[in-house]
C-alpha cells in the first residue's frame, strides 16, 4: 500500500456531514439499512442529524465505499447529487438564496465551500465569455473520487437550476476519469457533452448566467448570515480555509509557484505572518506545494495512456528523473508501481 496520506485534515473532524446525510437518505430510500453502513465508523445515521456535527474525510470516504460495494450502485454519486437544493448547502445555501444575482451566490459558495460539507476544493474562472467551475480532489482515493465527482456537479447544477428558476443547460462537463459503465445516465442528468479522461474536471457555462437576478434575493438575510459565517463561531476554520487557498494558488502554476513573498502579497498579508499561519497548521510552503504536486501526479498517472516524461512535466519538473526521485519520496513507491496499483483499483 502506498504511504497514509500525509494531510491532517484527513483524519480531521471538520467538515459538515450534507454528503454522508444525503447518501444514508437515499439508501434508505432503497430500503437498506443506513445504521448497518455506519456500523464501527465512529458514527450512527441519526449523529449526522445534530447541529455542528462534524466528520473526517476519512469517514466519509469509508462510507462511501462500503455504499458502493453494498448497493453495486455505480452511478451512486449521480443519484444522491441531482435532487439536491440550495437548502441541501446548509447555511450557505440560505445565504445563496437570499443573494441578488446567481453570480454572487456563486461566488458566495466557493468562499464558503468548507461550510457546504465540501470535499473537493472548487475554483471559479472565467474564459473567452465562459465561466468554468473546476473541482479538484483534496486526497487521492481512487475508488470513491468518480462518486464525490458526480455528486459534486449533479448537485451544482439541480442548485444552480433551483436558484435561479430556469432549466439551465450548461456548454459541457469535462471529466478526470474514463469513462464510467453508467455513462448514460449523464446524458439524463446534465443534457450537455461530456468528455471523459479530459485530465481534469470542470463544468463550463454562459457568463451571463451570472447576471440572473434571484427570486428569492434579500439583501437584509444575505448581510445577516454572511455576519454568521464570518463570526468567531467560524473562526476555527480560517487555517485550513487559508491553507486552500494557498493549495489553489499553488495548482494554477506548478511549474513554477510563486515565491512565498509573491503569495503574501497576492493574499494581502505580510510575508512573515503567512509563514507563521502556515506553520499554526502544522505544515510548510514546500510541503504544500509537494502535496499539490503529489495529487497532480497521481490523478495523472490513473489514466492509463498517460506518460511519465507527461506527468513530470505537467507536475512541475523539467527531469523525469528528479520527478521519480520526489514520487518515491511521497509515497514509498515509483511512479510506474503506482499506476500499476491505480489500474489494479478500477
Amino acid at each position: 500500500l502506498m504511504k497514509p496520506i500525509a494531510d491532517p485534515r484527513y483524519s480531521e473532524a471538520s467538515a459538515p456531514p450534507q454528503i454522508s446525510r444525503f447518501l444514508l437518505q437515499h439508501v434508505a430510500e432503497l430500503g437498506r439499512d443506513p445504521a448497518m453502513l455506519c456500523r464501527g465508523l465512529g458514527f450512527e445515521p441519526d449523529d449526522l442529524k445534530k447541529p455542528d456535527y462534524r466528520l473526517s474525510y476519512r469517514q466519509s470516504y469509508l462510507l462511501v465505499r462500503r455504499a458502493l460495494h453494498s448497493l453495486g450502485d455505480s452511478g451512486l454519486g449521480l443519484a444522491v447529487g441531482h435532487r439536491q437544493t440550495a437548502v441541501s448547502w446548509g447555511l450557505v445555501g440560505m445565504a445563496m438564496l437570499a443573494s441578488p444575482t446567481l453570480g454572487e451566490a456563486l461566488d458566495l459558495a466557493i468562499r464558503y465551500q468548507r461550510h457546504t460539507g465540501a470535499l473537493l476544493d472548487y475554483e471559479l474562472q472565467m474564459h473567452n465569455g465562459r465561466c468554468r467551475v473546476l473541482a479538484s480532489t483534496r486526497f487521492f482515493d481512487p475508488e470513491v473520487a468518480v462518486f464525490y465527482l458526480e455528486e459534486a456537479f449533479a448537485s451544482a447544477l439541480a442548485i444552480v437550476r433551483h436558484l435561479s428558476g430556469r432549466d439551465l443547460i450548461l456548454d459541457r462537463i469535462e471529466l478526470e476519469y474514463p469513462r464510467p459503465p453508467h455513462w448514460q445516465r449523464y446524458a439524463e442528468i446534465f443534457r450537455c457533452p461530456v468528455k471523459f479522461g479530459a485530465g481534469h474536471s470542470l463544468i463550463a457555462f454562459d457568463a451571463r448566467w451570472l447576471e440572473l437576478p434571484l427570486p428569492t434575493s434579500d439583501d437584509y438575510v444575505a448581510a445577516e448570515i454572511a455576519e454568521m459565517l464570518d463570526s468567531a463561531r467560524w473562526e476555527q476554520q480560517g487555517s485550513s480555509d487559508l491553507i486552500e487557498t494557498i493549495q489553489r494558488e499553488v495548482r494554477k502554476s506548478l511549474g513554477r509557484p510563486p515565491q512565498l513573498a509573491e503569495l503574501a502579497q497576492q493574499l494581502n498579508l505580510g510575508e512573515r505572518t503567512l509563514r507563521r499561519r502556515i506553520d499554526e497548521a502544522g505544515l510548510s510552503y514546500h510541503g504544500i506545494i509537494d502535496s499539490v504536486r503529489r495529487a497532480k501526479a497521481l490523478a495523472l498517472l490513473s489514466h492509463r495512456d498517460s506518460r511519465l516524461i507527461d506527468v513530470a512535466s505537467e507536475t512541475g519538473f523539467s527531469d523525469v528523473r528528479n520527478f521519480r526521485r520526489a514520487f518515491k519520496r511521497w509515497t514509498g513507491v515509483t511512479p510506474r508501481t503506482a499506476k500499476q496499483r491505480i489500474a489494479q483499483s478500477d
